[in-house]
């Protein structure tokens, strides 16, 4: 049976939104809804216009979607394989890290591994496995299962993204960019008919960095970890074994720490780029690079009321970067931050609003105001190139907005920070926030005969409200 057909870009464009649905509904697994979403973002102008917008559409879907959007993968290697109840595109991304081929000691490692994870996060463990193989993804787990809620929540939100760029490659043409199919020639016979390459990438995962800077006996630190994607015409190393024109992912590797040393001196999106014009540059098939970056931030330790010259403490919140190029001069370069937390402890309320027969909660003029920043930026055209500069200050615009007004509603301070940013900053075309509410409740003192003047509280976690929006500039 011959491969399925791929559509233009243009074809895409003429769908109606069912029919849209139709073709693109596997590429976030069991939520058509959010393509649904991507289809409004009409017309696409090119492949890497119609990537975008489905990654826009999960990154602005709300919390609970996001999550809905989490729990439908399956866990790897667990029961729904051995069930046979797998998506068609779920089976064969498993086959191709090998998940369906376990030995014992392997499928009950991968049980331990799975259980242990969703006891700790309630949401199964999210891999691109076509970037992986079976010991890669033990070790990520290993490594994954010490991070935190939000972490992870955003780690698995990065990896559909890459899942559903793959899956969007199978369904569409990339003529421009690459994105060839390759006859099987590899048969004792010459071509064999009916079965041909299709969509392919490789790449590097989790390659952890930290550089430090030793320049005065004031050190500086950069902890990083980068992931490096790459496309091209690799279709001999696959279809034939003829690995003579394909870079090795070890080299990826090396090449992450060595350019590091001359190149990795300020911000992360320049050093994205900086890897991103190598290795268009040094793999003689590759056609287009991605570069994912998450910065983790260290401070100084105060000793005798100084920070000390080089001794550090790790600190909250990372920053993100996502740069991609092609071999026809196209960069793209993405910014962002998480796992910020916030909290005023006066000059918020929330009241006035409707109310209907379930409503119990009172009115307020004065309660805490707390939550965990996610913020994601795009970029224009025209971008100051101190990036570091730039991620500082529209950092610094976020967290002063935050403090500067009386706030009515969490929707009320959402949206000022994030006028707030496209106001100063003509760099940066839209802005997604993300604010989940921690509550802080008044506990009733009464029935020990004290009265509670708006001091002692109860932190809960949930449930949780959860509040979003994208902020963009009209034209």
């Amino acid at each position: 049976m011959s491969p399925p057909k791929k559509m233009t870009v243009a074809e895409a464009n003429r769908l109606e939104v069912e029919e849209f649905v139709e073709k693109f509904g596997s590429v976030f697994e069991g939520s058509p809804y959010l393509v649904r979403s991507a289809w409004n973002a009409r017309p696409f102008e090119g492949f890497d216009d119609l990537s975008r917008a489905f990654r826009e559409a999960m990154y602005t879907a709300s919390r609970g979607e996001q999550l809905a959007l989490i729990r439908a993968h399956p866990d790897l290697a667990g029961k729904a394989v051995v069930a046979g109840e797998l998506t068609a595109e779920s089976v064969d991304e498993q086959a191709s890290a090998g998940l369906d081929r376990l030995s014992p000691e392997e499928y009950e490692a991968f049980t331990a591994m799975n259980a242990a994870y969703r006891e700790k996060f309630s949401f199964p463990m999210i891999v691109c496995v076509r970037n992986h193989d079976k010991a890669s993804i033990l070790r990520s787990a290993g490594d994954r299962l010490g991070n935190s809620y939000e972490e992870e929540f955003e780690t698995a939100l990065a990896e559909i993204s890459r899942v559903a760029d793959l899956r969007l490659r199978d369904l569409v043409e990339e003529t421009e960019e690459g994105g060839r199919r390759v006859p099987d020639t590899s048969g004792e016979r010459g071509v064999n008919p009916g079965i041909m390459l299709g969509q392919h990438n490789y790449g590097k995962c989790g390659v952890r960095l930290v550089k430090v800077f030793r320049g005065s006996e004031r050190h500086e630190v950069m902890d990083l970890d980068v992931a490096v994607t790459l496309e091209g015409d690799f279709g001999a190393s696959y279809v034939e074994g003829d690995n003579t024109r394909l870079l090795a992912t070890d080299t990826m590797r090396n090449t992450v720490y060595a350019l590091a040393k001359d190149h990795l001196a300020s911000s992360i999106e320049e050093f994205g780029l900086v890897l991103v014009d190598h290795f268009l540059r040094a793999g003689p098939t590759v056609e287009r690079a991605r570069v994912d970056i998450i910065a983790f931030p260290w401070g100084r330790i105060e000793a005798d009321g100084k920070p000390h010259d080089h001794s550090f403490l790790r600190e909250a919140g990372e920053r993100l970067a996502m740069v991609t190029g092609s071999a026809d001069g196209y960069r793209s370069v993405e910014a962002g931050l998480g796992n910020l937390t916030v909290m005023k402890t006066t000059q918020s309320g929330w009241q006035d609003f409707f109310r209907d027969e379930y409503t119990t909660l009172p009115d307020t003029d004065d309660r805490i105001l707390a939550t965990v920043v996610t913020a994601r930026w795009e970029y224009g055209d025209q971008v100051d190139s101190d990036y570091d500069r730039l991620w500082a200050r529209v950092r610094e615009r976020l967290l002063s907005t935050f403090t500067d007004h009386y706030s009515p509603s969490v929707q009320n301070t959402l949206y000022r920070m994030g006028r707030a940013v496209l106001e100063e900053f003509g760099e940066i075309e839209k802005i997604h926030l993300s604010f989940p509410n921690k509550h802080y409740l008044l506990y009733d003192l009464s029935r020990f005969g004290m009265e509670n003047e708006n001091e002692i509280f109860q932190a809960t976690d949930e449930p949780y409200g959860l509040i979003e929006g994208t902020v963009e500039r009209t034209s």
